[in-house]
């Protein structure tokens, strides 16, 4: 109990995180370094340091493991740990032949890793994550409006500008273009030219599908950020094992202090 205890305070130590992040790093500069033709002759090391990265990683999740001693299990009840210890899985596969590609990509996966070695980053991911079902209905929100307004702007417009609303996907495309609020002045004159009443087309698109429901999605991502944030506080409260285990060395640290003071 007491080792595990010393394996805990290792891998939560700051010192420790620290380490793992600069062997992401090392890992991100390696893979940009192996995207120049010049440097080919430096695959041996490069392929050499990604193994390196691995070995780190599996001692990394060996000590993590250690770490519940005697309960390991509970190691896999952390998002986090499960996604760590798939790319260890997935690094081990030996991919070859076709399949090389898929290597590269799965090495690209362990710099996803930095995205949980700060307390921000995971509350990012964790609104991204919480967003999701909210914002699929918004998605389907839109994905209706879309249809709405790309079958009226193809009956409307196909014969004053059927290059951009010469079809149902065109029109799709072009109202795609608006919402961004790139360009689509220029989306909007020839049109316009012809029948000022065309207007009320477009602004009516700007004004729901930008300011409406893109609004949403801001609204929803502020809601989910605040959910977010007070889940990673709740989580950050120390448990009892480390209540314990503190409290085991500050005990330790008197009981120095004691013989320090009775030698003296």
């Amino acid at each position: 109990m007491e080792s595990s205890t010393k394996i805990s305070s290792l891998v939560n130590s700051k010192r420790f995180g620290l380490a793992i992040t600069a062997i992401i790093v090392i890992q991100a500069i390696v893979l940009g370094l192996e995207t120049f033709s010049e440097l080919a002759d430096f695959s041996n090391v490069f392929e050499f340091i990604h193994w390196f990265v691995v070995s780190v990683f599996i001692v990394e999740a060996g000590l993590k493991l250690a770490s519940q001693y005697p309960r390991p299990q509970l190691y896999f009840r952390d998002g986090w740990n499960v996604f760590d210890f798939a790319i260890i899985v997935l690094s081990l596969i030996p991919f070859t032949g076709s399949f090389s590609t898929v290597a590269r990509l799965v090495r690209l996966l362990r710099i996803t890793r930095l995205t949980n070695r700060s307390k921000e980053m995971r509350i990012m991911v964790a609104t991204i994550a919480k967003s999701l079902p909210s914002m699929m209905n918004i998605m389907f929100l839109l994905g209706i409006l879309f249809f709405i307004y790309g079958v009226a702007g193809y009956h409307l417009f196909s014969k004053i500008d059927p290059v951009h609303w010469g079809t149902l996907p065109d029109s799709l495309i072009t109202l795609f273009k608006i919402i961004t609020l790139e360009g689509w002045v220029e989306l909007m004159n020839p049109v316009t030219s012809v029948s000022m009443f065309n207007v009320v087309f477009f602004i009516s698109f700007i004004v729901i599908g930008t300011f409406v429901v893109i609004n949403l999605f801001v609204a929803i991502i502020v809601k989910k950020t605040e959910e977010a944030y007070k889940q990673i506080q709740s989580q950050s409260t120390p448990s009892q094992h480390e209540i314990l285990s503190e409290i085991k060395e500050i005990r330790r640290m008197i009981e120095d202090l004691e013989k320090r003071i009775s030698k003296a």
